[in-house]
C-alpha cells in the first residue's frame, strides 16, 4: 500500500477506534406471551405503544405470523391476526418489517413457496382495535416475473412507503392507510438503481440505496418519479442501507469502504463513522431521546446526529442483532427470539 493511502486508512481506523466505549448500562429480558418457539425480526414504537413482529415455528416446521404490543415495554400481549379467506401464504407468513403511520402500524411478511421457492409476500394492517389484518394484493404486486425483493417499510403523516427492487431497478410501493399498496416500478430516475429502505417526511417520499457501488438517495413527491440526490461517495463500497428521520433531518448509515459510515439528509452530507463494515450490514437504525442507535456486528449509539459513535454493551446471548427500536430514551433489543428493554443506555 502506498505510504498516503496506508496513512489515510490509519487515520480512519483510529477515528473509528477513538469512538469506542462501554457505558454503564442495565438491561431488562423481557417475556412475550405464546410458544417459545418464537421468530422475532422487526421492533418498533409508534402511537405509545411498543411492537414486535414475527412469527411462531411449530415442531413439524409450519410457521405463522405473530405479533405483540406493549403500553410501557414491560407487559405485553399478544395480537390477534386475521388473515385473507382463502389464503395460503398469509397464515403461514413470518412478518419481516414493521412501519408507523398516524398511529398505526402495518408490516410486511413472506413465506417461501411455488414452484421456484420464491418469497411470496403479504402486508399487514392494523385495525382500529389493535389486530392486524392480511391486505389484499394481486400477485403482481410483489410476484410476477420483475419481482426482485421486498424490503423495509416505512410511515409519516402521509401514509406507508415499501422499499424494494425489481429487475428494472429499485421500486416504491406506497399506501395512505396501509390496507393497499400501489407499486411503482420502471419509474423515471430508479433505473439501475438498488433500494434499501426509505422515509416518509410532509409532502415526501424519500428512498436510500445505491447505484453500482456507490451510496444513492431519490426524492418523489407520489412515487411516479424519483429525483436523485447528490449523497457524497468514498473511495471504496459505499451504500445507504437504513434511514430515519432526526428532527427535520434524515441520517442513513450503511458501509462506507471497510466501516460503517453516516450521512445526513436530505441535502445529504458525510459524517461520522463507526465499526467494521461485514456482509450482513446495518440491520436496524432508530432515534431515540434524539440519539441514534444503529444495530451491526453490535449496538452503536450517536448523540451528535450521526458524527460521533459510541459502541453499545449489549446484554448476553444478544447476537446477531435483528432490531433495535427506541422513544422517550428507552431501547427496545431484538435478537433471534428473545427481547430486552434498557433506558438511557
Amino acid at each position: 500500500m502506498a505510504a498516503g493511502r496506508w496513512l489515510h486508512a490509519l487515520a480512519a481506523l483510529t477515528l473509528v477506534g477513538a469512538c469506542a466505549s462501554v457505558p454503564a448500562n442495565a438491561w431488562t429480558e423481557l417475556s412475550l406471551p405464546g410458544p417459545d418457539t418464537r421468530l422475532l425480526r422487526d421492533a418498533i414504537a409508534c402511537g405509545e405503544h411498543w411492537y414486535v413482529v414475527g412469527g411462531h415455528a411449530g415442531p413439524d416446521g409450519e410457521t405463522s405470523p405473530a405479533a405483540w404490543d406493549s403500553t410501557d415495554g414491560r407487559s405485553w400481549r399478544s395480537l390477534t391476526l386475521t388473515p385473507l379467506p382463502g389464503s395460503y401464504y398469509g397464515p403461514r407468513s413470518v412478518l419481516y418489517a414493521a412501519g408507523c403511520a398516524n398511529g398505526r402500524i402495518a408490516a410486511i411478511g413472506s413465506r417461501s413457496g411455488g414452484a421456484h421457492g420464491n418469497p411470496r409476500t403479504s402486508t399487514w394492517y392494523q385495525r382500529p382495535d389493535g389486530s392486524l389484518a392480511e391486505a389484499a394484493a394481486p400477485f403482481e404486486t410483489y410476484g410476477g416475473d420483475t419481482a426482485v425483493d421486498v424490503g423495509r417499510i416505512s410511515g409519516g403523516s402521509a401514509g406507508f412507503l415499501i422499499a424494494g427492487n425489481r429487475t428494472s431497478g429499485a421500486a416504491a410501493w406506497l399506501s395512505r392507510d396501509g390496507t393497499s399498496f400501489r407499486l411503482f416500478e420502471n419509474a423515471p430516475g430508479l433505473a439501475r438503481a438498488f433500494a434499501r429502505d426509505g422515509a416518509v417526511l410532509d409532502g415526501q417520499f424519500v428512498l436510500v440505496g445505491g447505484l453500482r457501488d456507490s451510496p444513492a438517495a431519490w426524492s418523489s413527491v407520489d412515487g411516479s418519479s424519483w429525483q436523485p440526490a447528490d449523497v457524497p461517495d468514498g473511495d471504496g463500497y459505499d451504500e445507504l442501507q437504513r434511514v430515519v428521520r432526526l428532527g427535520a433531518e434524515l441520517i442513513a448509515v450503511g458501509p462506507r469502504g471497510e466501516t460503517f459510515g453516516a450521512w445526513r439528509g436530505p441535502d445529504w452530507v458525510a459524517v461520522g463513522r463507526f465499526g467494521q463494515a461485514d456482509a450482513a450490514g446495518v440491520r436496524s437504525l432508530t432515534v431515540s431521546d434524539g440519539r441514534l442507535y444503529a444495530a451491526a456486528a453490535g449496538l452503536w449509539r450517536s448523540g451528535d446526529g450521526g458524527r460521533s459513535w459510541v459502541t453499545v454493551t449489549t446484554p448476553r446471548g444478544a447476537s446477531p442483532l435483528s432490531a433495535v427500536a427506541g422513544q422517550d430514551g428507552d431501547i427496545l433489543l431484538v435478537a433471534g427470539d428473545r427481547v430486552w428493554l434498557a433506558h438511557g443506555v
